[in-house]
């Protein structure tokens, strides 16, 4: 039960600081570009805007979670349902979005807010039936992940290959081609080390949950699952989330990239696990 309405923003003091950036670059600037040179300036405040613009946008974005319901509001207004009115669910990346009966209204809350996962939990808890494990009994890898990942390595190798080449042809450059090479093969191997040992299905079969890799399986049963998290990292571009599985043996496995989307997938998760061990699933 939640006693008051909560309400998740970001603090004012990140738009002031965000806000007297901006106007400090400006300053610095502006003076640099001749004064009857009008075009040049015309990309400079172009950029400047649209930086101002996202910046109100995220920074007027807020959840409210009470009893009654759920609302998002933004610098474009606000949405709201009671928790009765939600009749699905969909997503894609970190993001969920709740559908009424008509489909007139979809609220969608920001993954990049703070308290963002504790949003996520609410939904889990005021309506678990929208995350029946049957319905989703199967979630896979998106189709377009692997083929993103796939393209950046060869793109990757293929810097790789030319450089050997320039090198070969080239010797004097060797020494400033090495470590570049050197750089790109780290990044090919991490990029590609993430995706073979990324879970790329997931099969929920009444008390088993079958993890599939690229090259290999296993099969957990819920009493070998202490707990089932919502996480994140913290990043340059905002918040990665995944889910953990800590097994009862300490071991984690790391979950991301599966659709139809993170938060999905996490409450399927808890409800499967929390309906097999008889845990309950309250705040």
């Amino acid at each position: 039960m939640i006693n008051e309405p909560r309400t998740y923003r970001r603090s004012p003091v990140q738009y002031i600081l965000v806000m007297v950036v901006l106007v400090l670059v400006g300053i610095s600037i502006l003076p640099t570009f001749p004064r009857d040179s009008y075009i040049i300036l015309l990309p400079f405040v172009l950029v400047i805007g649209i930086a101002f613009a996202s910046t109100l946008y995220s920074m007027t974005q807020k959840t409210t979670i009470s009893d009654d319901g759920i609302s998002v509001q933004s610098i474009f207004g606000e949405k709201s349902l009671r928790w009765g009115e939600i009749s699905r669910v969909s997503g894609r990346g970190h993001g969920i979005k709740l559908h009424n009966f008509d489909g007139d209204v979809t609220v969608a809350p920001s993954s990049q807010l703070p308290g963002y996962e504790e949003v996520v939990e609410w939904i889990g808890i005021k309506r678990p039936d929208l995350f029946n494990p049957q319905e989703y009994s199967e979630m896979k890898q998106s189709a377009f992940t692997p083929v993103i990942l796939a393209v950046f390595v060869l793109v990757l190798v293929g810097i790789l290959i030319a450089a050997g080449v320039l090198s070969f042809y080239n010797s004097d450059r060797l020494d400033t081609l090495l470590p570049l090479a050197f750089i790109i093969f780290i990044l090919a191997v991490v990029f590609a080390s993430t995706f073979f040992f990324r879970p790329q299905s997931l099969t929920l079969e009444g008390r088993s949950l079958r993890v599939k890799y690229l090259l290999n399986e296993k099969t957990l049963l819920t009493d070998e699952i202490a707990s089932v998290d919502l996480r994140y990292s913290q990043s340059r571009n905002g918040k990665n989330y995944f889910v953990q599985l800590t097994q009862t043996d300490k071991k984690k496995i790391k979950i991301s990239g599966l659709s139809p989307s993170l938060p999905i997938v996490y409450l399927v998760l808890k409800n499967w696990h929390g309906k097999n061990t008889g845990t309950s699933w309250q705040k």
